[in-house]
């Protein structure tokens, strides 16, 4: 893979890789760079002596996870804004202009002066480095046309102009950098409080939730269902073996779904997942996700990247409880009710996909599922999971894909179409 692979979020299917559903602590917790952590976390799971940890694929997981840990280095750096600007330059890796960043100077936490950087700009750095001077639209615009590209240089010049001027007005920011051999990617920028809990944090604090769910109730059944992946951002959903059926339908798996996006301003959290697999559709999957607060029952638990060590651990120990939520299950989910129009449903997926500013209007795969041209009316409830199944085994963009998921979900369980 080149760089940019690592930067778009990608499905890993792992249900037919030969697996030793197994690793031990001291190669899980080696994802950890963050030596304070690392010893939070030794200490919390009585990792002093490495343990294995059965789970299954775990170990085809923490490869994938080590490969994308592993592939860059993590730069952080104080920059003073009237030590950074921006220019469009043409990007080999990507065949075409772009935009970087120049950073004059910026000390990293060690003290370590770097001087003369040049990084691409990556995820949504362009736009935190320019919100708050109201200029993020207009840069953008920039790039369209290759003379327009000069205004970018006059742009610079008048803020240098103005912070020589305004001295007292320059802030001293938090750029959050990527290297590999010699390039550099500027991931974000932050303040001081953001700390660095990204995909191997995740992965780890899951494994170890996990594996002490299993110690505790031997019993106790699942699997990691699915994965989504990228250098910044990781979906993991599992699943309990643990069934109610729908009638002849198929029936509800209680999951969880683990997410993490590490750049700019987001969160990390777990949330409570149904996983509906029907019985006549080769174990084709629908998740959905619960998103009311039900007789007082939480479906997620969220968290920002400056919490402490000790809310990060409570956050994913929050996993085994929402496991329990399955047991709460509302029959009166709108899909499930005697009266429900399906056609009525699918109509209402339709609309928010076959709209003209829709952002899933070039994808004509999903716009034929739904449209009634192509589906027809939907009779049953069968036909309407059937075409909902079809629309999760589509292969797209991994924040589209989420949106459809909560579209999908919104309308089945609450009669909704929004998300």
């Amino acid at each position: 893979m080149n760089n940019y692979d690592f930067f778009r979020t990608k499905h890993y299917s792992i249900a037919n890789i030969i697996s030793n559903d197994f690793i031990y602590s001291d190669d899980l917790i080696s994802l950890i760079k963050d030596s304070e952590l690392k010893e939070f976390i030794i200490n919390k799971y009585n990792l002093n002596k490495s343990i294995k940890i059965e789970i299954e694929k775990i170990d085809i997981i923490f490869e994938q996870i080590k490969l994308y840990t592993n592939h860059f280095e993590l730069i952080r750096l104080n920059v003073k804004e009237n030590d950074a600007k921006t220019l469009i330059e043409f990007n080999k890796e990507k065949n075409k202009n772009d935009y970087y960043f120049l950073i004059g100077e910026g000390a990293d936490e060690d003290g370590l002066v770097h001087e003369n950087i040049k990084a691409a700009a990556i995820y949504d750095s362009l736009n935190l480095f320019y919100k708050n001077r109201s200029l993020s639209q207009y840069v953008k615009s920039l790039n369209k046309e290759g003379k327009k590209n000069r205004l970018l240089d006059d742009l610079n010049r008048s803020w240098e102009n103005y912070f020589e001027n305004n001295p007292n007005d320059i802030k001293t920011k938090k750029f959050r950098l990527l290297k590999n051999n010699e390039n550099y990617y500027l991931k974000s920028i932050n303040t001081d409080f953001y700390k660095e809990y990204g995909i191997s944090e995740s992965f780890v604090f899951t494994a170890l939730e996990l594996f002490k769910i299993k110690t505790n109730k031997p019993e106790t059944k699942f699997i990691i269902s699915s994965i989504y992946l990228s250098e910044s951002k990781i979906d993991l959903i599992i699943t309990l073996d643990k069934k109610i059926p729908l009638e002849n339908f198929g029936f509800i798996k209680p999951s969880i779904s683990i997410r993490n996006e590490d750049q700019g301003n987001t969160s990390l959290g777990v949330y409570n997942t149904l996983e509906f697999i029907s019985n006549s559709s080769n174990n084709n999957k629908i998740y959905l996700y619960p998103k009311k607060d039900d007789d007082k029952i939480r479906y997620t638990k969220i968290a920002n990247h400056t919490i402490n060590k000790d809310n990060l651990a409570n956050l994913f120990s929050s996993i085994s409880d929402l496991f329990e939520h399955i047991d709460n299950f509302k029959t009166d989910y709108h899909f499930y009710k005697t009266t429900t129009n399906h056609d009525e449903l699918r109509h209402k997926i339709a609309e928010r996909i076959l709209s003209g500013n829709s952002v899933f209007k070039d994808i004509k795969e999903l716009r034929d599922l739904f449209s009634k041209d192509k589906s027809g009316h939907i009779e049953n409830l069968s036909a309407l999971l059937n075409i909902c199944q079809k629309a999760e085994l589509l292969d797209m963009d991994f924040d589209l894909k989420f949106k459809l998921r909560y579209l999908i979900s919104n309308v089945l369980l609450y009669n909704k179409n929004d998300f």
